[in-house]
């Protein structure tokens, strides 16, 4: 059974029981619920489960999950196990939706490993927990009868919500969330019919932590991903003013406010609610066409790649121009045709260059590198990829450096600097797990079996090969047709070298190596 097939399912993590529910079809979003301590359910989406693929975690602490562990932190013990779900899902990235205290969670997770997060759903939730956080909750919370004069009830739930005394055990969280659910709506009382089965049910575990401290304001800008704000505008915890926080730190974020909720916008404005996580799904040419071509289907990327070029060009938009042109020379790249992707690469450099914006020219000269390299020749090849590393340096673009020092040690192995390529591929090994680059995992082992075919151990060659294709069957991928070559070149010498049966025999035990297994490295050295 997948670990993504509908159900419930469990593992362990940290040597902690971790619970967590699968429902719906499409993209994965994980959903983590808020409290910390309050039961997942709440949380369920039937609309979003129409769309992807849901994942409901029990957050540690909680239901049928195992309980914290010893110093677990209102944070990080949270993200942690956040960061185990995901691996064990075996996706390399995913959509993220946190509400409340999972947003918290899921700012710092997306701060921290960027290169898991697929798009980022920020829910009802606050990039900073201090006092003047909870003064004013709690000044919000003393209002609250004044929004419904009419509704003796109110008063009650203000004064539970005022209590100082400190609630224990999991019975007594349970009856006060319960007794103050009302003010987590915007109107609660006129559709109690509507909302009084979730306060019936609703689940708290008590949860204890030494600091509840948080702010991530400075790091908010870091954040990469896609992502949506949400909140409702009567929200008394994490309203519009936090809302705007996270918005305002996060280049590119959307805010959207749900005018009628409160904290639980999913359940009082369902379809606006949708809509605007949906927004996540939104997928840019750049990003469609780089999937598709991943994929191997290099007609639909040429004819995406046309109507594109054609769209920028009377647009006036130069990005949109170079990226179709880069696709069109990718797939000439992939049908051997070194001439047509000259032409098209040099084509798309040239509307890089007069458009004075530096970073469109990074893909250009990436594939006039390629076709150096797949011409034969090594020297141009090697100004052309150093050229790229200088101008990706000056960009702040780590990725991409890393990517193109992988391509020069090919460029150094072909040149006969046998040392030079060995040290250039160790130190990109390097590079990746500590940096958690897990997108370029299949690549290290195109590195590593070129290498060992150029040292002549071709049982490691076949067992790296054997290691490849099982990475990329993972991501549903093919390789880069530069590296498709690398790859035929070592298997076609592994073959020749240990025969048709002992090759199999040595892929087969590369196949089913995980990535630290494969290169004895953990991921973050």
């Amino acid at each position: 059974m997948s670990n993504l097939s509908p159900g419930t399912h469990a593992f362990t993590a940290h040597g902690v029981r971790q619970v967590y529910h699968v429902a719906g079809d499409g993209p994965v979003l994980v959903a983590h619920a808020g409290g910390p301590g309050v039961g997942w359910p709440y949380l369920r989406s039937p609309r979003l489960e129409q769309h992807f693929t849901m994942v409901y975690p029990e957050p540690v602490g909680t239901g049928d999950s195992g309980p914290l562990p010893t110093g677990a932190t209102y944070v990080d013990t949270y993200v942690e196990m956040l960061l185990s779900l995901i691996d064990h899902l075996g996706v390399e990235k995913a959509h993220l939706l946190g509400h409340s205290h999972g947003g918290v969670i899921g700012q710092r997770f997306a701060i921290r490993h960027p290169e898991r997060v697929a798009g980022l759903a920020l829910y009802s939730t606050t990039p900073v927990i201090d006092a003047a956080f909870w003064a004013a909750v709690a000044a919000n919370a003393a209002a609250y009868p004044a929004r419904h004069p009419h509704v003796p009830e109110a008063a009650e739930v203000a004064a539970v919500m005022a209590d100082p005394q400190v609630v224990r055990g999991d019975v007594a969280k349970t009856a006060r969330m319960r007794a103050v659910l009302p003010i987590y709506f915007a109107d609660y009382w006129g559709r109690r019919a509507e909302f009084e089965p979730l306060r019936d049910s609703i689940q708290v575990w008590d949860v204890r932590f030494d600091a509840s401290d948080v702010d991530h304001r400075p790091e908010l800008a870091s954040i990469r991903a896609r992502t949506v704000v949400v909140t409702g505008r009567h929200d008394f915890a994490c309203g519009p003013d936090r809302a705007t926080m996270l918005h305002d730190g996060i280049p590119g974020s959307r805010l959207v406010l749900l005018e009628h909720s409160g904290h639980f916008g999913h359940l009082e404005e369902p379809a606006e609610f949708l809509a605007a996580v949906l927004w996540l799904r939104d997928v840019s040419f750049q990003d469609a066409v780089r999937t598709t071509f991943r994929r191997g289907d290099s007609a639909a990327v040429l004819t995406m790649a046309e109507a594109e070029v054609a769209r920028a060009r009377a647009a006036g938009e130069p990005a949109g121009e170079v990226e179709g042109l880069y696709a069109m020379a990718r797939v000439a790249l992939r049908g051997d045709d070194l001439v047509r992707a000259e032409d098209l690469a040099r084509t798309a450099l040239d509307v890089a260059v007069r458009s004075g914006d530096r970073r469109l020219e990074e893909r250009p000269r990436h594939v006039l590198a390629a076709v150096a390299r797949l011409s034969g020749d090594y020297p141009l090849a090697r100004e052309r990829y150093l050229a790229s590393i200088a101008l990706n340096e000056q960009l702040g673009q780590d990725e991409h450096v890393n990517a193109e020092y992988y391509n020069l040690a090919f460029i150094e192995l072909y040149l006969g600097n046998l040392d030079r390529a060995r040290e250039l591929f160790a130190e990109g090994r390097e590079r990746v797990f500590r940096a958690g680059y897990r997108n370029f995992v299949p690549y290290l082992g195109i590195a590593a079996a070129a290498m060992a075919a150029a040292d002549g151990d071709h049982p490691r060659a076949a067992r790296m090969i054997g290691f490849t294709d099982s990475a990329f069957a993972a991501v549903r991928q093919v390789p880069d047709p530069d590296d498709a070559v690398e790859v035929a070149r070592a298997r076609t010498a592994a073959v020749a070298a240990l025969g048709q049966d002992r090759y199999a025999f040595d892929y087969a035990g590369g196949a089913v190596l995980d990535p630290v297994a494969a290169f004895g490295i953990s991921w973050g050295e």
